[in-house]
Parts: structure tokens; C-alpha cells; sequence
């Protein structure tokens, strides 16, 4: 069993950076798993900041605001975005109009820019799919242009009940690696003995707590 829960997220690593490495993969990885796996956490350790714009979904209501999110966190500083909206040449784009905060952006910013001013030399890392509340169809969709209109390499990270059977068709078009990340027991253990103060006493019962974790059907 632990053995193949390494084995299982050692995988995820690989392929992400496989994925990674692909100049137009034209599709999304979604990665799983339940709650309290640590499907975050392994993300972020496998890719560096300097690698991904990490946009988070909580509390999100609509795809504006999905798309001002993504944006802010590809354009972080006001000096980028004053030649971004030089760039478009409207004098009614203000850039002193703009709040630079993950949610949605406000002033007179045209829908276009946000939109269709895309970086994609980072991989775009959604994450918190079922802490919004925006219909999984339209968010789908949204995350589909990112893919098939700017050429972007995009991981999805969302726990298993939320992914519903009737979407299933619209997952297969924009999902081409579903990777499912199960319980580091070993590495969790591991972790937890290094800040402990008796790390032998623990050492020494490791079989033990496997047992019960496993006994326990726990998750997480």
C-alpha cells in the first residue's frame, strides 16, 4: 500500500514535468484526489513560482472574475500594465483604474485585455475547483481558451466529489491526463518524526501506526 502511494505520486511528478516541457500539449491535466492528500502542497514543491501563476478559485462567483484573476497574477505591476494598455492604445484604459488583487478587476479595463492579453510561458495552476461557485460548464469553457486559444499549459486541482458524471464528455475534450494523487503515508510519517522531539520512540513504532492508519480507511 505505501509503496504504491509512492510509486502513484512519483508519477504525477514525472508526467507534470513531461507536460511541462511540451510546447503546445493543446490540453489540460486535471489532478485529484480527496481532501487533505496533499494534491497542493505536491504541486507547488513540483513546480517553482517561477514556473506557474497559481490562481486560486476560491470564492469566485463569475468568469470575469476567473479571467481578472489569471491576469493579475501574469501582470502583477503597474509598470508592465501601463504598456500593456499603451500597447492597446485606448485612452479610456486608466491604469490607475485597476485594482491589483486576486478577484475582479475594476475601472474602465476592457473585458478584451483581460482576456486576451495572455502570458503562457508559465503554467497556469488552478486550484480550490470546488470552493467556487461558478457553473463547472462555463468554468470548462474558460479554462479551455486558456488551452486551445493562447496555447497554455494548464493543471486543474480539484477534489473527487465535485467532478460529477454529467460532465463527463466535457472532461474528456479538455483533459488529456487525469492523475489521481492517494495518501503519502510514509512521507507524511516521515515528516511528522522530524519535528518531534522523540523521533527514535516514533521510529520505533512506525508498523504500528501504519497499521492503524490503513485500519482506519482514513483518506488523508
Amino acid at each position: 500500500m505505501i509503496t504504491d502511494d509512492k510509486q502513484t505520486n512519483e508519477h504525477l511528478r514525472s508526467y507534470i514535468n513531461y507536460y511541462t516541457g511540451l510546447k503546445n500539449p493543446r490540453y489540460a491535466v486535471l489532478v485529484k484526489g480527496e481532501w487533505g492528500v496533499g494534491k497542493t502542497h505536491l504541486i507547488k514543491n513540483i513546480l517553482k513560482d517561477d514556473q506557474k501563476f497559481y490562481v486560486s478559485l476560491f470564492g469566485l462567483t463569475t468568469i470575469q472574475e476567473v479571467h481578472s484573476a489569471v491576469f493579475v497574477k501574469m501582470y502583477p505591476n503597474r509598470s508592465r500594465l501601463k504598456k500593456i494598455l499603451n500597447w492597446f492604445g485606448s485612452s479610456s484604459m486608466k491604469a490607475n483604474d485597476v485594482t491589483l488583487a486576486l478577484g475582479p478587476l475594476v475601472g474602465n479595463i476592457a473585458n478584451a485585455l483581460i482576456k486576451e492579453k495572455v502570458d503562457n510561458s508559465k503554467t497556469i495552476v488552478f486550484d480550490d475547483l470546488e470552493r467556487c461557485s461558478i457553473n463547472l460548464e462555463d468554468l470548462f469553457g474558460a479554462i479551455n481558451k486558456y488551452v486551445e486559444h493562447h496555447g497554455c499549459k494548464v493543471i486543474v486541482i480539484a477534489h473527487d466529489d465535485k467532478l460529477n458524471d454529467e460532465l463527463t464528455d466535457k472532461k474528456e475534450k479538455i483533459f488529456g491526463q487525469v492523475i489521481k494523487v492517494t495518501p503519502d503515508i510514509e512521507g507524511a510519517f516521515n515528516q511528522f518524526i522530524s519535528k518531534s522531539k522523540a523521533p527514535i520512540a516514533f521510529e520505533a513504532i512506525k508498523d504500528i501506526i501504519y497499521k492503524s492508519f490503513l485500519a482506519s480507511e482514513c483518506k488523508s
